[in-house]
């Protein structure tokens, strides 16, 4: 009788055991701990996405800038702070430091030649040079050193062709920086980025794509005048 009943129970609990859901397999530590991290990076990545898309930032290079010591995400000089100097050298063959351009206000543009928002960025200033001029501004518009790595048409034929009837503006310079210069202003690699830069050599507005913000632009250069 001993066995049979203990027989019957083992049957009793298989029957039991049968009718309930089972639990899934516990998954290995190592994998637990993966998902955990990759959801955590995740997280990361979205909300510095988000934080540059609400900032309005620079347009950024997808690749390498070809100027040694350049990294991204590096902070660009701010308004407030004495610009760097540093050279250009204008098409004409001048060499040019910020530093003397103390004296007047200039907009102090860097661009690549094969960046979109920059050509529509110089056609837009073309529209609104002599409105710059009228507060005292000048416009410098450099070439990143050698173009930020990448193939472009020249900075002259880039000049000539999207100012058209500017170019010979005696208040706009078109030229090409040194290394020094671009890693000064453009430490991370940005295709465009300008600085409002007042007649004590302060940097007062940053920004990028004059042809999107031509409007804050004005209105920071009426400022000066």
């Amino acid at each position: 009788m001993g066995g049979q009943a203990r027989q019957a129970r083992r049957v009793q609990q298989r029957r039991s055991a049968a009718g309930r859901p089972r639990r899934p397999p516990a998954a290995p530590r190592w994998r637990r701990w993966w998902w955990a991290w990759a959801g955590a990076a995740v997280l990361v990545v979205v909300g510095v996405v988000v934080g540059l898309h609400e900032a309005g930032g620079p347009t950024a290079a997808s690749g390498g800038s070809g100027v040694s010591g350049s990294s991204g995400g590096a902070a660009l000089p701010k308004a407030g702070q004495p610009a760097p100097d540093g050279t250009f050298t204008t098409l004409s063959g001048r060499v040019v430091h910020v530093a003397s351009l103390r004296g007047k206000p200039t907009l102090l543009w860097f661009v690549s030649t094969w960046c979109s928002s920059c050509q529509a960025g110089t056609s837009a200033v073309a529209q609104n040079v002599t409105k710059l001029a009228a507060d005292g501004v000048r416009v410098d518009e450099v070439e990143l050193y050698q173009d930020l790595g990448q193939s472009g048409p020249s900075m002259q034929s880039f000049a000539k062709t999207l100012a058209g009837s500017s170019y010979t503006s005696p208040d706009w310079t078109f030229g090409t920086s040194s290394a020094a210069l671009t890693r000064a202003y453009d430490p991370a690699s940005y295709l465009d980025v300008y600085y409002l830069i007042n007649a004590k050599g302060q940097i007062t507005y940053v920004n990028s794509s004059p042809a999107a913000t031509m409007p804050q632009l004005l209105a920071e250069a009426g400022k000066l005048a």
